[in-house]
This record gives structure tokens, C-alpha cells and sequence, in this order.
């Protein structure tokens, strides 16, 4: 077959293609999955010159369609599963850090955090993959929206705001009942797909067990500095007060972008002024000490888009 001649090709392939499905239709079930083992090896290997898109193949079973996060040590992607046609987020070192083993090491241990925790409003961590390179990936829940998005496009009601700070508190507790410091929570590492009551925080990269440091992990500073407590801020040991007082911002934060005041707003202020004392002993003891704070503001049922 030549393309000097592609009517003759494609009769070749026609042909061909009529035998390979008898044999699908009419072999034994072993010789039908070998069939069509053979038939995908074939198109993995041909898969560069088929595809119109630059779509990234790993572990021959994700197709990395978007590069969601380009940071400066690792990427995050859109995949989508080829057999099953669902999607994941993949997390994986740059290329030019594959050699990096402080961060290989920090991967794998945000992959067994991700992995221990199951909670409705924790994003889970699926399975980590060893991709050719060497580099591991961490194929994680898909969660297509971040909060921080969806302040940019619009307010929020009081009822919504209520809801935000259910989940994550919700979300928290659990965190904390299976040892750990989150560390890093702000409106990046929050995810929902429009029901804010179903919210879920992620990104477990720099969480710690109480009384550790970051730089116990050769991580000097990591947070964004306006949710970061005082005590992180100062490289301090932390506990699950120092998520609290990130909370406590991120509440202020929200309730900047509220459309409205009501009878709740004001508990609401003094809920967040309370989660985000400079010291820690002056806030809430722990995330279930502050949902039951917040359960004394009125609550709204919400609907989400």
C-alpha cells in the first residue's frame, strides 16, 4: 500500500478491517481479548501521527487534555480515563525537577495523606502512578471549579457563605482527627461543583503532623501569606489552631463578597474575628469547637448552580 495509490489502500484496509471482525465477532472470548489487546497496541504506537490535538498519553491509560496548574516544581493536568471516560486530576513533578528526590519524597507523602483520608468534603487521592521517567504522578478526584473562581464571577448570599464554612470546618475535623495539619487552606484548595455544600478541600502538599515544622521537610515558607497564621509565619510548630485561623480569613474573606447583611452577618464577624487571633489559645480549641460556634448563626438552605 502507497500513497500513490489510496484507492488500492483503502480497499487493503477495508479488506483487512472485515477479517479482524469476524474474527471479533466469531473467535473465543481469549482470542477476542487478544485481538484487541493487539488492535490498541497498535494505535498506542501509531498515536502520535492519528491525533489532531497534543494530547499526552501516561501509564497507557490517561489522556492529559489540560494543563491546569504550571507551577514552579509541579504540573497538575486534566485526564481523562481512555477505557472508563473519567475524569482525574493528575499531579506530577516537571520534567526538568524528574531527578528531584526532595520532591519525589514530599509527592509520595502527599499521596499516603490524600490516600488515608475519606471524607465527603476532602478531595481524595486515587492511586499514584510510576510514569516512564521514573516521575511519580498522583491521579487524585476531579473537581472541575475552585472557590477562588467562583468569587471572581459572583456574591454570595449569607446562606452560601454558611454553607462554605460547614464544609470546610466539616472537612477539617476530619483532617485533624486523622493527625494532621492541613497547612494550606485558602479559597486555591477549595473545590465544589456548584453546590457549595458539598465542597471539598485539597491539596495535602505541605501537611504536617502536630508539633512539626516546615522546615523539617525542606519547606522554609509555604502558604499563602494572607491565610498563613502568625506561628506558621514564623517557621513555629503548628497544631489544628493554626487551620483555624485560616478559616477565620478565609471567613472574612467571604463575608467581603456577601451580597447583603442580615441578622446573621454580625455573628458571622464575630465568628471569623474569634477563628483568627493572633495567639493561638485565644482561638477555638479545635474544628468542631468552631462548628459549634457556627451553628449558633442562622442558616440558609442553599441550592447550588
Amino acid at each position: 500500500m502507497t500513497d500513490d495509490h489510496p484507492e488500492v489502500a483503502f480497499e487493503e484496509i477495508t479488506r483487512r478491517f472485515s477479517h479482524l471482525w469476524q474474527a471479533l465477532n466469531h473467535g473465543s472470548p481469549e482470542t477476542r481479548q487478544i485481538l484487541v489487546d493487539r488492535v490498541r497496541d497498535a494505535f498506542d504506537r501509531g498515536e502520535a501521527r492519528l491525533r489532531d490535538a497534543d494530547c499526552e498519553i501516561v501509564a497507557n491509560s490517561f489522556m492529559l487534555e489540560a494543563l491546569i496548574h504550571d507551577g514552579a516544581v509541579t504540573r497538575v493536568y486534566r485526564a481523562r480515563h481512555r477505557d472508563l471516560g473519567t475524569f482525574h486530576a493528575i499531579k506530577m513533578p516537571r520534567p526538568d525537577h524528574a531527578d528531584d528526590p526532595v520532591l519525589r519524597k514530599l509527592l509520595l507523602r502527599e499521596a499516603e495523606i490524600g490516600m488515608a483520608l475519606r471524607h465527603p468534603h476532602t478531595a481524595a487521592t486515587q492511586t499514584v502512578l510510576r510514569l516512564a521517567d521514573g516521575r511519580p504522578a498522583l491521579v487524585m478526584e476531579w473537581i472541575g471549579s475552585r472557590l477562588a473562581g467562583l468569587l471572581q464571577e459572583r456574591p454570595l448570599s449569607l446562606g452560601e457563605v454558611t454553607s462554605v464554612m460547614t464544609s470546610v470546618l466539616s472537612g477539617l475535623e476530619a483532617i485533624h482527627a486523622a493527625g494532621f495539619v492541613h497547612c494550606d487552606l485558602s479559597p486555591l484548595n477549595l473545590l465544589a461543583d456548584g453546590d457549595l455544600s458539598r465542597l471539598k478541600i485539597a491539596d495535602f502538599g505541605i501537611a504536617l503532623k502536630p508539633g512539626c515544622r516546615h522546615d523539617e521537610f525542606d519547606l522554609a515558607f509555604a502558604a499563602p501569606p494572607d491565610f498563613a497564621s502568625p506561628e506558621q509565619m514564623a517557621g513555629q510548630p503548628l497544631d489544628e489552631r493554626s487551620d483555624l485561623y485560616a478559616a477565620g480569613c478565609l471567613l472574612s474573606l467571604l463575608l467581603s463578597h456577601c451580597d447583603g447583611e442580615s441578622d446573621g452577618t454580625e455573628a458571622l464577624k464575630a465568628l471569623a474575628n474569634r477563628l483568627s487571633q493572633q495567639a493561638p489559645q485565644d482561638r477555638p480549641e479545635n474544628a468542631r469547637a468552631a462548628l459549634h460556634l457556627l451553628g449558633g448563626s442562622p442558616k440558609r438552605p442553599f441550592v447550588g448552580a
